[in-house]
């Protein structure tokens, strides 16, 4: 029997934390056919690197060197997650987007462009028309199609793992200038207004709300 539970948890959690019940909800979708959407965000600045990045290979700039690092389920480049909002949503083999996996992106990222338009903060995805970039380090600095742009600049991106037909999807949307990363502006210095993050959230649930029947409030996950 399928379940549905939302984690709506906006104190900030430690990257280890995050990544570790991002894998975790990918094994509730195979094993307990559960699906699951996660609102979170990061106590403290930390790199991310996607799963298919070399290690040996791996140079980050020095700015970024001492920062405490994780490792994504997902592929793309390394990611700076610092002044944002992320979530993440895993569905069981069972589900029907997931005969289509490429649909969630389209799913999620509207979602999210009609949860801030309710704030009067109007974005818009990046459309086939636009040339990718993929040779930056900062996946940020990357484009692809999927992409939800404030003007020119990317402030939503997300990536996928999939894993006996389940998928995990988690995308990052930025909502402050980090220091350690100036080039990647954040939404709100883009639009000079304020997100409230509680409202987005909620938003966010009630758009998303169609991908399952019915819905449990959770808490947040303990590991030993």
């Amino acid at each position: 029997m399928t379940t549905a539970h939302l984690y709506n948890d906006l104190t900030p959690k430690s990257g280890r934390y995050n990544m570790h019940t991002d894998e975790w909800l990918l094994t509730q979708a195979i094993e307990q056919q559960q699906i699951s959407l996660r609102f979170y965000r990061w106590e403290e600045p930390t790199l991310s690197l996607g799963y298919f990045q070399s290690r040996r290979e791996f140079h980050p700039p020095v700015r970024l060197k001492n920062l405490p690092q994780v490792e994504r389920l997902s592929g793309g480049g390394a990611i700076l997650h610092d002044l944002e909002l992320t979530y993440s949503i895993a569905l069981p083999a069972s589900h029907l987007i997931s005969q289509n996996p490429t649909e969630l992106y389209s799913v999620a990222h509207s979602a999210v462009i009609k949860a801030l338009a309710e704030q009067q903060i109007e974005v818009a995805m990046r459309g086939e028309d636009q040339a990718d970039r993929n040779d930056q380090f900062l996946c940020f600095l990357r484009g692809d199609r999927h992409d939800v742009l404030s003007g020119e600049h990317k402030i939503l991106g997300s990536a996928q793992r999939r894993r006996k037909g389940a998928i995990l999807q988690h995308g990052s949307l930025i909502l402050g200038t980090s220091e350690f990363a100036p080039e990647i502006p954040g939404l709100q210095n883009l639009t000079n207004r304020q997100i409230d993050l509680e409202a987005l959230t909620t938003t966010l649930f009630e758009k998303l709300k169609p991908l399952a029947t019915t819905w449990q409030m959770a808490l947040p996950v303990e590991f030993k």
